[in-house]
C-alpha cells in the first residue's frame, strides 16, 4: 500500500464529498480502497456516498465488508441499515436496525438508532413501539435537546392522533407551538385536535393566538378566516339557541373568502357554502351551488371553458347529464372490458331476515371481492384530472353528500334517486350507507307517487338494502350507522318489532331519536 496515495485519494474524495460532487468523490474513494481495501473510513465514505447516487448494491458491499470486518460494531450495521431504509426496503432496514441495537455502538450512534426504528414503526403503525423507541432515544440524549426537537414532537403527535388519544396529542401540540411559535401550522394541528375534542372555547383562543404570534401572509390570512367558519359551523350544531346566528356568521364569512379567493381555492369554497345552506335550511341555494361545482366538472371533462351560472334553474335533462358523468365512466370500464359485463352472474348471495336470498351487484362493479370492508371502496371517480389537482380528495363525495340531503329534503325524490346511487360507492362509510338508505327510501316515494317504480321495486330495494346493512353488523361490532339505517327502513315497511329490537341495539340517546322515528312511521301508517 502507498500510503502518501491513499492519504490524497481521502482528502480528494472528502473535498469532492463537501462540495457536493458525489461521482468525482465516489472514484477518489475507490481509489482508496484500492491502496488500503480494509480502511474502515473509506468503506464508511464510499458506502455513504453511493447512496445519492442511487448505486446501492455498490454501498450495501462496501457497508457489509465492513460488518464482515468487525462483526461486533453494531455503527456498522447501522449504516447499512441506513442505506436500505434510504433505498426503502424497510423491512432489511428495521433488521440491520436491530441487529445493531445488540451490538457495540458509538455515543452518537445509539439514539440515531432509535430515531430509526421510531420512525419505521410509526410507518408501520405500530404505535407503541414507536412512542416506546422515541422515549429510548430521548433517554440516551446528552445534550437535553430532542424533547425540543420539532421533527420528534409532531410525530408524536401523529403518533398520539393515529392512536386516538387526543389527551397527548394535544400536550405535545402545546409543546410544539412553545417551541415553534411562529410557524402557523403549529397552532393548526393543536386547533384541529381541540376541535376534535369539541372544546370550542380553547380552540378560538388559538386561533386568536395565532393571528397574534405566527407569521401570517394573505394566505395564511385567509385559512385563519376559513378555521373561524369551520368553529362557527361547530358551535351551531352544539349549541342549537346560537345556531342561526353562527351558521349566518360562517355564511357571511365564507362569501367574503369567496370574492377574494383566486381560483384554485374557491370550489372548495363553494363546498363550504352549499355545506352552510344546507345546515340553514336553505336547499334550494344549497342545489343551485352543488349543481354548479358539477357543471364546472361536466365543462372540465369535455375541456371547455366553465359555464358561467346564469342563476336559472337546471333543467331534468341538464341535470340528469349531470349526475350520470360519474355512472358513464363504470359502463365505460364494461364496455372495454375492464369489468365483466355478466358481473351479475357471479354476484356475492347473502341472505335477509326471511332466508330469502339477495344479489348485492354495486360491489362487484367496484371490483370490491366479498371479504372487503367498506372502508376500503374506492371513492367517487373525480372526472377531470385538472379538478382533481386542485379539490381536495374526498370533494365529490361531499358533493353529492350535499346534493343528496337537500335532494330529500325538498322531495326531490327523482334526483335523490340517482344521486344515492353514485353516494353509495363512497369510501366514506357513513356518505356510503346514507346514499344506499336514501336510493331505497326514493323508490318507495317514487313508487307511490308516480309509474316509474312499482311497489315490487320498491320492496326489492329495501330487501337489499336491509340485508346489505345486517351483513354489515355481522362483520363487526360499533357498527351503529348500519344498525340505524336498518331500523329505520324497518320501521319504513311497518316492521316496527324489528325496527324497535334495533333500536334497543344503540345507546340511550340514539336510541330516542330513533324510537321516535318509528312512531312517527307507526302515527303516519295510522293515518292512512
Amino acid at each position: 500500500m502507498d500510503q502518501d496515495n491513499f492519504s490524497e485519494a481521502m482528502i480528494n474524495g472528502e473535498t469532492a464529498f463537501s462540495n457536493a460532487n458525489y461521482a468525482l468523490a465516489l472514484e477518489w474513494f475507490r481509489k482508496a480502497l484500492e491502496e488500503k481495501s480494509d480502511d474502515p473510513r473509506a468503506l464508511l465514505r464510499a458506502g455513504t456516498v453511493c447512496l445519492p447516487l442511487k448505486k446501492y448494491e455498490e454501498s450495501f458491499d462496501y457497508f457489509r465488508k465492513s460488518m464482515e470486518l468487525d462483526p461486533e460494531n453494531g455503527d456498522n450495521a447501522f449504516n447499512l441499515a441506513n442505506a436500505y431504509f434510504i433505498r426503502g426496503d424497510h423491512a432489511k432496514a428495521f433488521e440491520f436496525y436491530s441487529a445493531a441495537e445488540s451490538k457495540r455502538c458509538s455515543a452518537d450512534i445509539k439514539p440515531r438508532l432509535y430515531y430509526q426504528m421510531a420512525l419505521l414503526c410509526s410507518m408501520r403503525r405500530d404505535i407503541k413501539a414507536a412512542l416506546t423507541n422515541f422515549k429510548k432515544y430521548e433517554d440516551l440524549d446528552r445534550t437535553g435537546m430532542v424533547s425540543l426537537d420539532p421533527a420528534v414532537i409532531s410525530e408524536k403527535i401523529k403518533l398520539y392522533m393515529m392512536d386516538n388519544d387526543l389527551g397527548n396529542a394535544a400536550k405535545y401540540a402545546v409543546q410544539w407551538i412553545s417551541v415553534a411559535p411562529a410557524e402557523l401550522r403549529t397552532y393548526m394541528v393543536y386547533f384541529s385536535i381541540l376541535m376534535a375534542q369539541k372544546k370550542y372555547a380553547a380552540a378560538g383562543k388559538v386561533l386568536d393566538d395565532a393571528e397574534k404570534y405566527a407569521e401570517i401572509d394573505a394566505a395564511s390570512a385567509v385559512k385563519l378566516s376559513n378555521e373561524r367558519v369551520k368553529l362557527a359551523v361547530a358551535k351551531a350544531e352544539s349549541s342549537p339557541s346560537d345556531s342561526k346566528a353562527l351558521l349566518d356568521e360562517a355564511y357571511n364569512t365564507t362569501k367574503t373568502l369567496m370574492e377574494k379567493a383566486d381560483a384554485s381555492a374557491k370550489d372548495e369554497l363553494k363546498l363550504q357554502m352549499a355545506e352552510i345552506c344546507m345546515k340553514l335550511s336553505n336547499y334550494k341555494e344549497a342545489i343551485t351551488i352543488a349543481e354548479s361545482l358539477l357543471k364546472e366538472q361536466a365543462a372540465e371533462k369535455n375541456d371547455a371553458k366553465p359555464i358561467e351560472d346564469s342563476g336559472e334553474e337546471l333543467d331534468e335533462s341538464d341535470i340528469e347529464e349531470m349526475i350520470y358523468n360519474d355512472m358513464q365512466m363504470m359502463d365505460e370500464k364494461i364496455a372495454s372490458g375492464e369489468i365483466d359485463e355478466g358481473i351479475g352472474e357471479y354476484a356475492e348471495v347473502y341472505y335477509d331476515d326471511d332466508g330469502n336470498a339477495i344479489r348485492d351487484f354495486s360491489d362487484g362493479l367496484l371490483d370490491i371481492g366479498p371479504d372487503t370492508e367498506i372502508e376500503e371502496q374506492e371513492e367517487i371517480p373525480e372526472p377531470a384530472a385538472e379538478a382533481a389537482a386542485v379539490r381536495k380528495p374526498g370533494f365529490y363525495d361531499k358533493l353529492y353528500f350535499i346534493l343528496l340531503s337537500c335532494y330529500a329534503a325538498v322531495e326531490d325524490y327523482d334526483n335523490a334517486f340517482k344521486t344515492g346511487g353514485i353516494l353509495k360507492h363512497s369510501s366514506n362509510v357513513y356518505y356510503s350507507y346514507f346514499g344506499r338508505y336514501i336510493e331505497a327510501f326514493s323508490v318507495k316515494k317514487l313508487s307511490e307517487s308516480s309509474d316509474r317504480f312499482s311497489g315490487e321495486d320498491a320492496d326489492k330495494y329495501y330487501a337489499e338494502a336491509i340485508a346489505f346493512f345486517r351483513k354489515r353488523m355481522l362483520k363487526g361490532v360499533n357498527n351503529n350507522s348500519a344498525v340505524i339505517f336498518r331500523a329505520r327502513m324497518y320501521a319504513e315497511i311497518a316492521k316496527f318489532a324489528k325496527a324497535e329490537e334495533m333500536a334497543n341495539l344503540l345507546v340511550l340517546d340514539t336510541k330516542t331519536e330513533v324510537m321516535a322515528y318509528i312512531d312517527e312511521c307507526r302515527k303516519e301508517l295510522q293515518g292512512m
